[in-house]
C-alpha cells in the first residue's frame, strides 16, 4: 500500500474535490488539495466511489464467481478460466491451479483492482481524518452548522466497508490510520486477516455511534441513492454481520465466529436494498451488465445440480444431456431468474466441465438499461444473516425458518421450511445461493466458509506481487497446495 497505494489515493482526492484550485502546483498545501472544509463530505463521497470501482466491475466479480462453482465461463477474461479450470483427473474435479501472482501475468486485476482500490477508498478517508483529527479542523457550512460529525460519520463506515472487504479477500493487508505517514510502511507491517477485520469492526461501530449522535443524516455517496439516518445505521449493522459471518477460510473458523454479533447487528440491519443507481455505464456500472449475458456466463452445474439432482455434476463429458422441461424451483424457466438455452458457447477444448445449459437472467433489465439500480446488499441476504445466527446460536429455528420461506416458498414455491428440519442450515445455503448472491464475493465466501471450494482451489487472494514488490517483500501466491 506504501507508494502505489498513496498516488491513488492522492489522484482520488483531485478527482472528489468540488475545488482543487493549487497555487503552486509544487508544493501545495492539504487546504489546496482538499478544498474548504466544507468540501470534506464531497471526499469522503468519493471514497465510496472507490469502494464500489474495487469491487463490483468485472474483476473481480466475475472472477470470484466462477471461483466459487457458481458462474461458470471459460472465457479468458478476468482470470475466469483460469480459477476455474482443473487438472485432467478426476474429469471437471480435479485439482485447481495456484493463482498466478506475477507482475506479468495478464490478468492480475482481479488481484490489484480490489487491492488499489479499497486502499484508495482508505487514504482518501485519512485524508479527511488528518485535517478533523489532528489539525483540529471543524467542518462548517455556509448556513453556520457544524458538520464535523457527518462527515466522521460517512468517513468511519466507507473506512469500515474498505478495510472489511480486505479481510474478506486478502489473507493480510496494511492497517493504516489518520496520523499515520504510509511512506513508513514495510512488509513487518502487513497483519492477518482477522486484524484488518477488527479494524473494520471498529470503524463501523465508530460510524454507528456517531450518527446515533446526530439529529439527522444525509448520506449521498452512493449514486442515486440517499440514506437517511435510519437506513445509514442500517446497513452500518448489516455489514458488521456481513463481516463476521462471512470472514471464515474454514467451516472450523466459521463455527467459532461470533454468531451472537451477527445476531445482533442483522437484527439492526438493513430493510431496504443497497442499490445505487446506474449512470448509463459511466463510472457507477455493476458487472451484471455481462454477467446477465448468456454468451459469457452460465450458471455453474454445481448449482443446477443442488436445485435438481436428477440433472448430472459435473456437466458430462460427452457434452451434451438431455435437461427437464421443468425445474423443481419455480425461479429456473423461461422468463425466470435463470433460464434454459439450447446451446453452450464456450470452447470444448478448454474443459467441458465449463458448459452450462442455464443462463442468469434476474437483472437482465440492467444489461439493457444501465441506469437501474444495481444491488449490493440486499434485504434478503440480511435476513438470512440473521436467520443463519439464529441457528448456529440455538435460537428461534421457526423464525429462522419463516426468514427463510420468505424467498423459498413465496419465488421457489417450494415446500416451506421448519424449525424442526434437520438440513435447515442445507436450506439456508440454497437461498443464498440462489437469492443472495449480488454482493461482490458472496457465493465464494459462502462455499470457502463452508469447505464447498473446488478442490485445491485458494481461500484467499495473496498480497499483488506489484505491492510486494514496491514494498520489497518476497512473493508468493495461494492456493494449488
Amino acid at each position: 500500500m506504501k507508494k502505489l497505494s498513496l498516488l491513488f489515493g492522492i489522484l482520488l482526492l483531485v478527482s472528489s474535490c468540488e475545488s482543487t484550485d493549487i497555487p503552486n502546483p509544487n508544493s501545495p498545501t492539504s487546504t489546496a488539495v482538499l478544498g474548504a472544509p466544507a468540501d470534506y463530505q464531497a471526499v469522503i463521497d468519493g471514497a465510496y466511489y472507490s469502494w464500489w470501482n474495487a469491487l463490483h466491475k468485472y474483476t473481480p466479480y466475475n472472477t470470484l464467481m466462477v471461483a466459487a462453482d457458481f458462474g461458470t465461463s471459460s472465457w479468458g477474461n478476468f482470470g475466469m478460466r483460469d480459477v476455474g479450470t482443473v487438472s485432467n483427473s478426476p474429469y471437471g474435479l480435479g485439482d485447481h491451479a495456484a493463482i498466478n501472482n506475477s507482475t506479468t501475468y495478464g490478468n492480475s486485476a482481479f488481484l490489484t483492482t480490489p487491492y488499489y482500490g479499497l486502499s484508495s477508498a482508505i487514504v482518501a478517508v485519512n485524508t479527511i481524518f488528518n485535517e478533523i483529527n489532528i489539525n483540529g479542523i471543524e467542518v462548517i457550512q455556509a448556513d453556520g452548522t457544524n458538520n464535523t460529525n457527518h462527515v466522521l460519520a460517512t468517513g468511519h463506515f466507507a473506512r469500515g466497508i474498505s478495510y472489511g472487504y480486505l479481510s474478506l479477500l486478502y489473507d493480510k493487508s496494511f492497517v493504516y490510520l489518520e496520523g499515520q505517514d504510509p511512506a513508513t510502511l514495510t512488509a513487518d507491517a502487513l497483519l492477518p486477516y482477522t486484524d484488518v477485520y477488527a479494524q473494520a469492526i471498529t470503524d463501523l461501530e465508530a460510524a454507528i455511534t456517531l450518527a446515533n449522535g446526530l439529529s439527522s443524516m444525509t448520506v449521498s455517496g452512493f449514486n442515486g441513492l440517499i440514506l437517511d439516518k435510519t437506513q445509514f445505521l442500517q446497513a452500518a449493522n448489516s455489514f458488521i454481520a456481513k463481516f463476521t459471518a462471512q470472514l471464515a477460510r474454514t467451516s472450523a473458523e466459521n463455527s467459532t465466529a461470533d454468531w451472537a454479533k451477527v445476531l445482533t447487528t442483522s437484527n439492526k440491519g438493513m430493510t431496504f436494498n443497497l442499490a445505487p443507481i446506474g449512470d448509463g455505464g459511466t463510472s457507477w456500472w455493476h458487472a451484471n451488465y455481462l454477467f446477465s449475458n448468456p454468451g459469457w456466463l452460465r450458471v455453474d452445474q454445481k448449482i443446477i445440480n443442488m436445485v435438481d439432482p436428477s440433472q448430472p455434476y459435473p456437466f458430462p463429458a460427452e457434452g451434451n444431456y438431455n435437461i427437464p422441461a421443468t425445474m423443481p424451483d419455480q425461479r429456473f424457466g423461461v422468463g425466470k431468474d435463470f433460464i434454459p438455452q439450447a446451446s453452450v458457447p464456450f470452447r470444448s477444448d478448454r474443459g467441458i466441465y465449463f458448459y452450462s445449459y442455464y443462463s442468469f437472467a434476474r437483472d437482465a433489465a440492467y444489461a439493457s438499461d444501465l441506469t437501474l439500480p444495481m444491488i449490493s446488499f440486499s434485504q434478503v441476504e440480511n435476513d438470512l444473516l440473521k436467520a443463519e445466527a439464529l441457528i448456529r446460536t440455538n435460537g428461534d429455528k421457526n423464525m429462522a425458518a419463516t426468514l427463510i420461506n420468505k424467498t423459498r416458498v413465496t419465488r421457489g414455491g417450494l415446500p416451506a421450511a421448519t424449525g424442526a428440519d434437520a438440513d435447515l442450515i442445507d436450506k439456508l445455503f440454497y437461498e443464498r445461493y440462489l437469492n443472495a448472491y449480488e454482493g461482490p464475493g458472496s457465493p465464494f465466501f459462502d462455499r470457502r466458509r463452508t469447505d464447498d471450494l473446488g478442490k485445491k482451489q485458494f481461500t484467499q487472494f495473496p498480497i499483488p506481487a506489484l505491492e510486494l514488490q514496491t514494498i520489497g517483500a518476497e512473493e508468493y501466491t495461494t492456493g494449488g497446495i
